[in-house]
Order: structure tokens, then C-alpha cells, then sequence
């Protein structure tokens, strides 16, 4: 498997994904030359990289001469290194710096060699036969610099980080969070980072510009120009027509009436037949209308986003239901006078270990009683709305509607069919005729 080796922020977690099922899925035989990389497992890959290219990092583990200022011991402070890139797939850091020597073949010598004065050709001869690669580092093996500023034997490193407020940033189209250093380690400047210390990210060495623009993109200007001009409801509510754009409920039925699109479509067309008054009639309406049309109250969308409104008020009534609770019984004396009442002879509860509520059960009780008769009232709005009732905001109460109406006419007008017919079965008559007997108990 090819390692995913960057040198840019990753956009998100696609490091996690196997392409293969197996780590020996399309692996290269080992009698052809190729590359020796370590596979790690994408359940032991790091999740969260908290070390990204540009950061000053130290090096914990390794040999002293590349860990330490002088070779030896940390007398006179730590090699803090630059992050060149990392390696998301082997859980891997490239610092600059840290490099190990890889053998070449020696090329031939050039054809006009004969020609070459004395200093090429020593240049040629003493050419070296290996070259310098980056090492790889493991990701536990460094630590972040937090603050470089004092003097190299006072540099202050986080020897542990945490992710915080961690979202997806719509703008930037990947996946940020945010990293601070709970732990520090260093000399006395260490001690004065008392709370969480925030490490900000690298900013990137070269900023990107943005290409010279062509004559098929549309100049910033008219981006940036204000086209939406939204009317406000006073405005609104003083315009002749926009009662027929509003719906009386939710179930009521779409629009018929297209005389606000047309009249709109005729006023661009035509804007010299119309008056000031009538395009602004138009220009007015026609966003009701279109919010009607193109996103109805039906809409999956809009019936989730209701939903979740009301959920959300039916959760902050139920807290303040809770907390009102709590405050009452507390200013009630909490159950002070329990024991007193339990201790009384007609209770007969002796030898029952009885102990007074705590908050957390006033509390819950308080809400459950809030549930149920929500539910109850729930249960009670769509039995009305089943049939056909309104509710009244004047009375405060439930009215026969136009669907209660016609519901009752269909039941009077089945009861009377069921009627009918009962008694059509009560007066049935039989007419004797040819080769047919009637008993006589029967007879009429």
C-alpha cells in the first residue's frame, strides 16, 4: 500500500480508509527491487493530527547528536526541528534536518571529460557515490515547541495535546479543530502556563494567489452587489391580494390562483403599461409566491426543520419545568415535615427506611408529569385535527371547520343509508307464486 506523504493540511479523515481488504493485497514480490514501507493497521492510524508541516517540533527518542544542542545531554537545551511533511498512513513526521545517507550508482564520466579543466575534473572524480533522504520520525517520538522566544535552553514544549471544538468549515470545505497543550514541559517559564495554553496551526509558507481574472468571470463588484432587496411585513400587509398567498393551515390545498406570476412576468415584459403602484404590487408578492411554490410548507425540509423547532421548545419547557420544580420545593422547606407526618400512628409504616426526596427526584417527576400531559394534549390536537376542527385563538378553543362539516354530512348521510336499509329488511314481503310454499307461521 502506497503511503499517503503530504506537505498541506489534511482535509479530513480519508487516511482511515483501506484501499485494499489485506495488507498483502497487490504486494510487490520481493525478488523485484522496490521501496521497503510499514504498514499500520487504519484502526492504529492517528485519528486527529495534531503536528501538521511548519510546526517546530523536538525530537524525544534517538541518538544524543540529534537530539540534544551540544550531543550529549539537554544542559544547553534541545534541536528543535521544522516539520516537512508527514506520513498519515504510517503514523510518520519528515523533520528537516534529520536525514539518512542512501547509496547511488556512481555515473559514468562525461564524454568531453578530456576537455574538462583541472577543477571540473576534480569535481567529476570526487563526485559522492550516496545521497541525503529525510528519516521518518514517529508521531509519539516528537513533541510541539510552544514557546521559542527565551534563550535555547529555555524553550517550553507540550508534552501532551488535546483537540477541542472540533467542526467542519463549510468555506475551507474540511475538517478543524482546535489543539491546546494541557501539560508542559520545560524549564521555569513552563510553570507560569498554568491553564490550558492554545497552540495556534502553521500558517502555510507560501500564500496562494489568486489568478489575474478573464473575460468569463464576473467582476468582484457585481458579486459583492446587493440583488435581494426583502420587503418587511408592514409593507406587506398593506398590499391588496397577499391573504390569498397565505395558507389557513398546513394541510390546506397549494395554490391555484397563478395571477401573481402572470401579472409579475406581464410587468418585466411590459413595463410601460404598468403603473409605479402596480409593479410594486408585483414585486412585492411575487417572493410569497415563490416560497409557496418552490418550498412548500409540505416540503420534506421545511416539515423536519418544524419539527425539530418544536422539539427543541418542547426540551426548554420541560427544563424550566424541571428547575421551577426544584425551586418551589426548596422553598417549600424541601419534605420537612415527612417524618412527622410518617411517624404518626394511622401511616403504620414502622419499621419502613423511608428518606426524603433529592432534587434530582423532584426534578424527574416534575418532568415526567410534564411529558404525560403533553402527550395528552398531543393525543387531543390530532383528534380534533382528524376531525375537522379548528382551533380559535378569540375563544381559545376548538370550532367545527369546513372538513368537520363535511365529515358529519357523510356520517348523518350513512347513518341514514344503514337506516334505510334496515328497514327495507323489516317490511320485505314474499309474494307466493307457482311451485313456492309459505309456511304459516310466516304468513302475513
Amino acid at each position: 500500500m502506497a503511503s499517503t506523504i503530504i506537505s498541506r493540511i489534511p482535509r479530513g479523515f480519508e487516511h482511515l480508509i483501506a484501499p485494499h481488504s489485506s495488507k498483502f493485497a497487490r504486494k510487490v514480490p520481493s525478488r523485484f527491487p522496490h521501496p521497503t514501507t510499514k504498514f499500520v493497521q487504519p484502526r492504529d492510524r492517528i485519528k486527529k493530527w495534531n503536528i501538521r508541516p511548519g510546526d517546530r517540533v523536538r525530537m524525544t527518542t534517538g541518538k544524543a547528536k540529534d537530539v540534544f544542542r551540544n550531543g550529549e545531554n539537554s544542559s544547553e537545551g534541545w534541536k528543535v526541528y521544522t516539520v516537512k511533511t508527514v506520513d498519515l498512513a504510517r503514523n510518520r513526521v519528515f523533520l528537516e534536518g534529520i536525514t539518512n545517507k542512501k547509496a547511488q550508482p556512481v555515473p559514468p564520466l562525461p564524454d568531453n571529460y578530456a576537455t574538462l579543466d583541472e577543477q571540473e575534473k576534480k569535481n567529476v572524480d570526487n563526485a559522492p557515490n550516496f545521497i541525503d533522504i529525510m528519516r521518518p520520525v514517529h508521531y509519539s517520538n516528537v513533541q510541539l515547541c510552544v514557546d521559542e522566544s527565551g534563550e535555547v535552553d529555555q524553550h517550553v514544549f507540550a508534552s501532551r495535546i488535546k483537540t477541542q471544538e472540533t467542526h467542519f468549515n463549510k468555506y475551507t470545505q474540511r475538517l478543524e479543530w482546535r489543539r491546546v497543550a494541557p501539560k508542559l514541559t520545560g524549564t521555569v517559564a513552563a510553570e507560569t502556563h498554568l491553564e490550558e495554553t492554545d497552540m495556534p496551526w502553521p500558517k502555510p509558507e507560501k500564500v496562494y494567489e489568486f489568478p489575474d481574472p478573464d473575460r468569463n468571470d464576473t467582476h468582484n463588484d457585481e458579486v459583492r452587489k446587493r440583488t435581494l432587496q426583502l420587503i418587511d411585513v408592514p409593507t406587506i400587509a398593506s398590499t391588496s391580494g397577499y391573504n390569498t398567498l397565505f395558507p389557513t393551515h398546513l394541510l390546506a390545498p397549494p395554490l391555484q390562483n397563478q395571477v401573481v406570476s402572470d401579472g409579475y412576468l406581464t410587468s418585466v415584459r411590459d413595463p410601460e403599461h404598468f403603473d409605479d403602484a402596480t409593479k410594486q404590487i408585483a414585486d412585492t408578492l411575487m417572493p410569497l409566491h415563490l416560497s409557496e411554490e418552490l418550498s412548500p410548507r409540505w416540503a420534506r425540509g421545511r416539515q423536519r426543520a418544524a419539527w425539530g423547532v418544536r422539539r427543541d421548545r418542547e426540551e426548554e419547557e420541560k427544563r424550566a419545568v424541571g428547575k421551577d420544580a426544584v425551586r418551589e420545593w426548596e422553598a417549600g422547606g424541601k419534605d420537612k415535615g415527612l417524618r412527622d407526618i410518617l411517624d404518626l400512628e394511622q401511616i403504620s409504616l414502622e419499621g419502613v427506611a423511608l428518606r426524603p426526596r433529592t432534587r434530582a427526584e423532584v426534578r424527574d417527576a416534575a418532568q415526567t408529569s410534564y411529558m404525560v400531559e403533553n402527550s395528552e394534549k398531543q393525543a387531543e390536537v390530532y383528534q380534533n385535527r382528524r376531525a375537522g376542527m379548528k382551533f380559535d385563538l378569540e375563544s381559545g378553543g376548538w370550532v367545527e371547520g369546513e372538513k368537520a362539516v363535511e365529515i358529519e354530512r357523510k356520517r348523518r348521510r350513512r347513518e341514514r343509508k344503514e337506516r334505510r336499509k334496515a328497514e327495507k329488511m323489516v317490511n320485505l314481503r314474499l309474494e307466493q307464486g307457482e311451485n313456492m310454499v309459505v309456511p304459516d307461521a310466516v304468513r302475513a
